[in-house]
């Protein structure tokens, strides 16, 4: 209804009036209306026209040539933005035609921690003449801007404090494993920080991989950590401490319910951590009636508690997508475009290990979300992501001096932050290269030999992301390697993450990697029962899709118990799951000259606890699983 009354505006000022230029906009917040904007209309410098919007959202501005104007918008609780039209270089000729130009005034708020207000010192827009006959927007310079509005770096404790003897608030992060071993995470478990007396400060929970975090603690009044868990008394395994980079901080052995380490004050240094971030990430599967079907390829948006974006992502062909650095004891939402969402559909939110989560449930503005605290809480807590469970794509476009130049065929190194070699990829003839899938790392540098002096003949080289938006310009030093050191906001522009999924590289490979030839997945069974609970349907359905996409693969279905019980009934239970797995995959249309199925009880345990060896709950766990080993037709 709005753009037919845009379009009916456009032919009235077109017959009624001589030749102007016509703004037509829409106050909005989180693309929802904003009313009560006063609009402030200056014409080179000084203010020509003042007015409100008042019951409205909606403003028509009337223009005339031979000016230029900045118009500034401002609401009560929200940032003041403005915009610049250019109107004196329209010829005289062109100027009995009117120009109607419509726009969104997209408002954020003045209390939104993720917004850089410096930003907002320069236009949100600016509007000129297309040299043939309407105004147009610069959309390069629009989309800079939105990208500069952004904080590059989350927010820390590090706060200036105008008295010394403030004692500034930290935060503590780190992980609790078994026996040093990080594949043995403690999950989901009350954890808690005490002084000297034994009064509780703190509680919260470890996540899916062990990690924890303690907002706004004062250092000086902790003593020590402590760790609530049943299992922790019949387990004979030590429990280990690591600090949030994964340094060993100390072992405790469990006693009276849990596990406690008093904390030495270089101990407590080393937990304490102002810039921990943490990760998030799953699979979006939409859901019709008993259909399903993986939300691949599409926009997923990450939104602050203001619901402002501040990160977006593409799911990947399984539905995936993963988000980095969210601030502990925050909120967020989770979001897509709630045009990608049918009528009757919904939109499921499954963790890493496929287990269902929740579905997306608030309808903000133009989006569909699922709202987010980072508190340790149960939701957060599953669809946690460590670095490890994360890869990277790293790819740009390199030229030399101008971007018609591109540096071709050059041997581009990828190096961590210690310099040593990662990956190394050739620019192809249009100086562009990428790294795929490989270990996520959070700082990482590019580097090129210059042997044969390729880069010498360029005063500077430009590094510009592959959709052609320029990232840095460099000085080149004639006769030195090129080293370029990309800072955090440039590393956002040519790297983006993506969840790890071993089943990903049978999507774009048609022959398995011989060195990832088996695959392990948490498919569960109710105890002593082969039917399958919805986190194995789900996992089966990954099976099914990779082997429809790729049909030179065939696949060993092997199923695995832990020790308790007795041997033979432990063998017979996994042959009957393994059949079981076998038979949803070929309910599917898949041929079942493609499968092997063999149930091996525990027959191949992955580690001490065979029977009447003491193990924890956790050790069992891991042996409860099913294999998919990767065969070749």
């Amino acid at each position: 209804m709005k753009r037919s009354l845009i379009f009916l505006l456009s032919i009235c000022y077109t017959v009624f009036l001589n030749g102007q230029v016509t703004i037509i906009g829409h106050s909005e917040f989180n693309t929802a209306p904003l009313i009560n904007t006063t609009i402030v209309i200056k014409q080179d410098g000084a203010v020509k026209e003042t007015l409100n919007t008042k019951t409205k959202s909606d403003f028509t501005l009337k223009l005339t040539f031979d000016k230029n104007y900045q118009i500034y918008f401002s609401n009560p609780k929200y940032q003041t933005l403005f915009l610049e039209v250019k109107t004196d270089d329209i010829p005289k000729e062109k100027q009995d035609i009117n120009m109607v130009h419509e726009l969104n005034v997209p408002f954020v708020l003045k209390t939104d921690e993720d917004i850089d207000t410096n930003a907002f010192k320069k236009p949100f827009c600016k509007i000129f003449f297309d040299g043939k006959s309407k105004m147009i927007s610069d959309t390069a310079y629009t989309n800079k801007f939105n990208r500069s509005i952004l904080k590059n770096k989350p927010l820390t404790y590090e706060t200036n404090v105008a008295n010394a003897n403030v004692e500034i608030p930290v935060i503590l992060a780190g992980r609790i494993c078994l026996n040093k071993n990080e594949k043995l995470p403690v999950v989901n478990q009350v954890i808690t920080i005490l002084d000297k007396n034994g009064k509780v400060l703190k509680t919260t929970a470890t996540n899916r991989f062990g990690a924890f975090a303690f907002t706004d603690v004062k250092a000086s009044e902790v003593y020590k950590i402590k760790l609530n868990t049943k299992d922790a008394e019949t387990a004979s395994a030590k429990f280990t401490l690591f600090n949030s980079t994964k340094i060993n901080i100390s072992e405790a052995k469990p006693a009276n319910g849990g596990c406690e380490w008093v904390l030495k004050p270089e101990e407590l240094k080393n937990i304490a951590n102002n810039q921990y971030v943490s990760n998030i990430g799953g699979k979006l599967v939409l859901a019709s009636g008993q259909q399903k079907k993986f939300f691949a390829n599409k926009t997923v948006y990450l939104c602050n508690k203001h619901n402002t974006i501040v990160k977006k992502t593409t799911s990947n062909v399984l539905g995936a997508f993963v988000f980095e650095d969210l601030r502990p004891d925050d909120t967020y939402f989770i979001g897509v475009d709630t045009k990608e969402v049918g009528t009757g559909e919904k939109l499921d939110f499954l963790n890493k290990d496929d287990n269902y989560v929740k579905y997306l449930d608030t309808i903000a503005g133009t989006r569909r979300s699922l709202k987010i605290n980072t508190s340790y809480n149960d939701l957060f807590n599953s669809i946690s992501i460590s670095d490890d469970e994360m890869k990277m794509n790293v790819s740009a476009k390199l030229y030399g001096d101008q971007n018609n130049k591109p540096l071709e065929k050059v041997k581009i190194i990828l190096l961590n932050e210690n310099y040593l070699v990662i990956d190394s990829v050739l620019t192809d003839d249009l100086g562009a290269f990428k790294f795929k899938y490989l270990p996520f790392l959070k700082r990482f540098y590019l580097s090129a030999n210059n042997s044969d002096n390729t880069f010498d003949a360029f005063k500077n080289i430009l590094v510009y992301t592959l959709d052609d938006k320029l990232v840095k310009v460099i000085t080149n030093e004639k006769g030195k390697r090129f080293l370029y050191k990309p800072i955090d906001a440039e590393i956002n522009k040519i790297k983006d993450i993506e969840l790890d999924d071993p089943w990903l590289d049978l999507m774009t490979n048609k022959k398995p990697k011989k060195t990832s030839n088996t695959i392990i997945e948490n498919i569960l069974f109710e105890t002593n029962k082969t039917d399958l609970l919805p986190q194995a349907q789900e996992v089966l359905n990954k099976v099914i899709l990779v082997l429809n996409t790729n049909k030179t693969i065939k696949i060993e279905i092997s199923a695995h118990t832990d020790s308790k019980g007795t041997d033979a009934d432990n063998l017979k239970l996994s042959q009957l799951r393994a059949k079981t797995a076998l038979a949803y995959i070929t309910a599917a249309g898949i041929d079942a000259d493609r499968i092997i199925s063999i149930g091996y009880g525990e027959g191949k345990l992955l580690n001490k606890c065979k029977d009447n060896v003491p193990c924890s709950e956790i050790e069992h766990a891991q042996n409860r699983r099913v294999e998919f080993k990767i065969l070749e037709n």
